[in-house]
């Protein structure tokens, strides 16, 4: 069985390729606002037609960006055993932190705003879980640092100290910041890394519809020019910052990053870029944001489909986001549709999957054990069936006397101590349950993440390296 589910499908190939033509229609005759003068001279002086910032795209310039970036690439870690080949030849979905939450919801019930130590306490998570294999972003907004001109500095220090996973960078807001962030990393790595590895990326979204801002056009240019991947998201809101009909909103979001890519492939030919998006309804009762409509995961699978049959390079989405205010069974029910849906559909890297609450604006210390438990039962769905030759043996069903229990044959005392349990569901007997406290997920869910935060290490670099990063942080 094929890991990822590539038959599933809410286009044929017929309408794949018209909507690829329209994209290329309304890059070549409308184009897109760039807010940076160097994005504009750059595409300009491959080929582009720019007037101002608006730049129209020619389409062979477009096709040979898309022909250039790679299918795939290795994503280094500071520890090698734990790199990942990311794209084509993948075989499992990739979970990556949150970027974007505000606020913390509180096991009383209580929302409270982010602060550093939660930065850091999800930052231990990432680095402690058997799901999380990519660290970093903004896990939770530290408001006592928002007014801190280091406060990029300070993060980077902590992600480096906490993970030696790979590493996805806080969004940077000036080519400054993006600098300091390289520099700190090849304190770590050795000067140079980064020219001979693709280390760190930083997601940019697009500013919908049809523009990038001058911080998003110039991280493009940065990671492009430093050789590190790039990372292209764009989040439009049906009816809102795009069209309410679902084929003009998909023709809005990819010729946002088919822009976005041809940059980055005209900084540097063959750099890795990575395909993202995540497509909202609004309520039109209200205009507000929603992130859980079935309707918008429909527009996202046919991205999926769109970059799998036609584009041939990595993805990610947003594959977690539930509009409920707690982690309740609204939050459970929308996140594992929205998990179903993007990961069986061949999404091969995923974020805002882990403790999200509210549309992205919250994020739940107990929520992100649970969410790990949903991923977990989600990957053991995509593995399939065992057709090895010896999962075709029935000599036990044979050779068993009839009505005889199957609990102590060989294969079942094999699988024995193998067999996935859940970390925070109860499969135990209604009187064991109640033995035991009776506790509830969120209760399960609290003790595991206090355990892997006091068992979380403080410091994977060394005193050394510790006291440099801590001097550069603080200049």
């Amino acid at each position: 069985m094929k890991y990822f589910n590539n038959e599933f499908q809410v286009l044929s190939e017929q309408e794949l390729y018209r909507v690829h033509s329209l994209t290329l229609e309304l890059l070549e005759k409308k184009g897109l606002l760039f807010h940076s003068e160097e994005a504009v001279k750059i595409l300009a002086a491959h080929g582009a037609k720019a007037d101002g910032n608006c730049v129209r795209f020619p389409a062979p310039l477009v096709e040979k960006c898309i022909a250039q970036s790679p299918a795939n690439f290795l994503w280094q870690a500071r520890d090698d055993k734990k790199s990942l080949m990311i794209g084509h030849e993948q075989n499992k979905v990739y979970s990556m932190q949150d970027n974007g939450p505000v606020f913390i919801q509180e096991r009383n019930g209580q929302k409270r705003m982010g602060n550093f130590e939660d930065v850091c306490n999800f930052y231990k998570l990432g680095q402690t879980s058997k799901v999380t294999t990519i660290v970093g972003q903004c896990t939770v907004d530290p408001h006592e640092l928002d007014d801190a001109p280091n406060k990029h500095k300070i993060i980077t220090q902590k992600l480096l100290e906490l993970t030696d996973k790979p590493i996805i960078s806080w969004p940077q807001m000036s080519n400054q910041n993006t600098k300091d962030v390289f520099d700190m990393v090849e304190m770590v790595m050795g000067t140079g890394y980064l020219d001979r590895n693709y280390f760190i990326t930083a997601s940019v979204c697009a500013l919908s519809p049809l523009q990038y801002s001058q911080e998003s056009a110039d991280t493009i240019i940065a990671y492009a020019k430093a050789n590190q991947p790039v990372m292209l998201l764009t989040c439009p809101i049906s009816g809102v910052s795009a069209p309410i009909g679902e084929i003009p909103s998909l023709i809005l979001q990819n010729a946002e990053i088919l822009a976005g890519l041809v940059l980055a492939q005209c900084v540097r030919p063959g750099i890795p870029v990575i395909y993202g998006i995540s497509h909202n309804m609004g309520d039109l009762r209200t205009g507000t944001f929603v992130t859980s409509s079935p309707e918008a995961k429909l527009v996202d699978r046919a991205s999926i489909q769109l970059v799998q049959m036609l584009y041939h390079i990595p993805t990610r989405f947003m594959a977690g986001n539930t509009d409920s205010k707690l982690p309740d069974i609204q939050a459970g029910f929308e996140t594992m549709q929205n998990y179903i849906f993007l990961l069986m559909g061949g999404s091969q890297m995923i974020n805002e999957c882990l403790g999200i609450l509210d549309g992205m604006m919250t994020v739940s210390y107990e929520k992100y054990i649970i969410d790990e438990e949903l991923l977990e039962r989600i990957q053991i769905m995509m593995s399939g069936l065992d057709i090895s030759e010896e999962a075709f043996d029935i000599s036990e069903l044979l050779e068993l006397p009839h009505a005889e229990s199957f609990l102590m044959c060989e294969s079942t005392l094999k699988k024995c101590g193998k067999q996935w349990l859940p970390a925070t569901s109860e499969w135990n007997s209604y009187d064991m349950w109640e033995a035991n406290g009776s506790p509830d997920i969120l209760d399960k869910a609290a003790k595991i993440c206090a355990e892997r935060l006091e068992s979380a290490p403080e410091d994977l670099l060394g005193e050394d390296l510790k006291k440099s990063l801590t001097a550069f942080a603080q200049k």
